[in-house]
């Protein structure tokens, strides 16, 4: 059996905290119940997100909300 090499950093409480506190916010602005498949949804994106880098909390906010990708009609 071979052995798996994991590059990422494990996240920890601190991480957990601040991930858990951005998706509850997310869920209360869209009136989406914590439990909801949207829910996971955006719970996973989030984590992809942090794990790519990301550690700005109001980044993070903006990245889950689609901001970055909204285009602006001129």
């Amino acid at each position: 059996m071979g052995t798996t090499f994991w590059p990422k950093d494990p996240l920890d409480g601190n991480d957990m905290t601040l991930l858990t506190s951005i998706l509850r916010r997310w869920c209360e602005r869209y009136q989406v119940e914590l439990t909801a498949e949207e829910s996971s949804r955006k719970a996973k994106e989030l984590v992809e997100w942090f794990e790519f880098g990301v550690k700005d909390p109001v980044e993070l906010e903006e990245l889950i909300d689609d901001k970055y990708w909204l285009v602006s009609k001129i």
